[in-house]
């Protein structure tokens, strides 16, 4: 639950949410989007003292992460994103709090940027009186989130950034490497 001026608030859905490109263009017939999956990369660690294996983190690296892009049918938007080089996308969620006390609910403000590379485009299917459910798969190079104007997670990783609450969780490992 969130706290706001004595109130809590739940968490609660999301009312509706738009995404656009750089150039400002809203795209429209959009039916979902899938974001990315945080996924830390890790390595097995062993040895002597230690009682068998553990899983440890590598920090600031992570997997793969995808953004896929379910459009209701095909649309011009889609296909323009199959240009080569990196596509720059930003989603903006409001999101609905319930009030646990009762008053008013509030509506909470995400805006999602992030940055990558088309991996695939899938045109979907044509059926009478459906959706094409067209796909468009980004891989995701960039993520930065923020929650009513407050920045929330940054992930850089061409850059070698990683930021949680606006705490630099890399760095040590760049000034390590002479990048700082």
């Amino acid at each position: 639950m969130t706290e706001n001026n004595g109130a809590n608030y739940i968490p609660d859905r999301t009312i509706n949410f738009n995404v656009t490109a750089d150039e400002g263009n809203v795209f429209l017939g959009i039916g979902t989007v899938d974001m990315p999956e945080i996924q830390r990369m890790t390595d097995t660690l062993s040895g002597s003292g230690i009682a068998g294996e553990v899983e440890t983190t590598i920090p600031g690296h992570f997997q793969s992460m995808e953004t896929t892009i379910n459009w209701s049918s095909l649309t011009r938007e889609a296909f323009n994103l199959l240009k080569e080089g990196p596509v720059s996308l930003t989603l903006r969620l409001a999101q609905n709090e319930i009030n646990a006390s009762g008053d008013s609910n509030q509506v909470k403000a995400v805006r999602i940027h992030l940055r990558g590379l088309v991996k695939t485009s899938a045109l979907g299917s044509a059926e009478v009186n459906a959706k094409t459910e067209q796909t468009t798969v980004v891989e995701t190079t960039y993520l930065r989130v923020f929650i009513n104007d407050e920045e929330t997670l940054e992930i850089d990783k061409l850059n070698m950034i990683f930021k949680v609450g606006g705490t630099d969780q890399m760095g040590n490992v760049r000034k390590a490497l002479g990048m700082n």
